[in-house]
């Protein structure tokens, strides 16, 4: 069964490749709903100083190192020359000092006249997300249901929720997925199709509006990464 999670609800199919150690804080970016004049990349100040990150709109970003402890996170157009040089308004994000991993969603937002984006925080420590695991979010305004492998899935409008892995192994799995839109009582298929399964992976799922349909689209996002083998 699904199991609901709370997390703030923000959208192809691809995957990363990495090293890494497990002492690390890392995270990786994904932008969704991007305009078309966006920038491909922004400066990510982290407190002590920043570094560009790359905006993608069709995969996760390349996986990012930041310090430990409890920071805030300031996104900025270019790079400053000291801490007072931020802006007062630029988008922010507070993380926790106990989370070593997590997504870092941006979206746009015109209402922010420093800079038109917000950013949300996604935790992802190994006891939040493991590997072989599906993260939903339903960002429409229909409620979600269906069928993925050996998983039932249930997403109201607007929420999010954690499913196990849906079969064991790498091997492809039955997917079938409906949506009933509001005041509705009839659903409609969204997906009957399979999937590949790849136990070495996390996997982002988004349920999204399509701009001149009534029928909502979904979106994967395969999070593979190699940690190494410490001697």
């Amino acid at each position: 069964m699904i199991r609901s999670i709370l997390i703030p609800a923000l959208g192809f199919l691809t995957s990363g490749f990495v090293a890494l150690s497990a002492a690390e804080r890392t995270c990786r970016v994904l932008y969704l709903g991007a305009p078309k004049d966006a920038p491909q990349t922004l400066q990510l100040f982290d407190g002590k100083g920043s570094q560009e990150i790359k905006l993608p709109r069709m995969n996760l970003s390349p996986v990012y190192k930041l310090p430990s402890g409890a920071i805030t996170l300031r996104l900025l157009e270019k790079a400053p020359g000291k801490p007072e040089d931020i802006p007062v308004g630029a988008p922010k994000a507070v993380l926790a000092e106990g989370v070593s991993d997590f997504y870092l969603f941006i979206s746009h937002d015109p209402g922010n006249t420093v800079l038109p984006f917000s950013m949300r925080i996604i935790d992802a420590n190994p006891d939040k997300l493991r590997n072989g695991q599906m993260l939903w979010f339903n960002l429409t305004g229909s409620r979600i249901a269906g069928k993925v492998g050996t998983r039932k899935i249930t997403l109201g409008p607007n929420s999010s929720g954690l499913t196990d892995a849906p079969t064991q192994g790498t091997e492809d799995y039955p997917v079938a997925v409906y949506y009933q839109l509001p005041g509705k009582n009839e659903a409609w298929h969204l997906c009957e199709t399979k999937w590949l399964h790849n136990p070495a992976a996390r996997i982002l799922m988004f349920v999204l509006p399509e701009e001149g349909s009534r029928v909502p689209r979904i979106m994967s996002f395969t999070d593979f990464r190699e940690k190494n083998v410490e001697p």
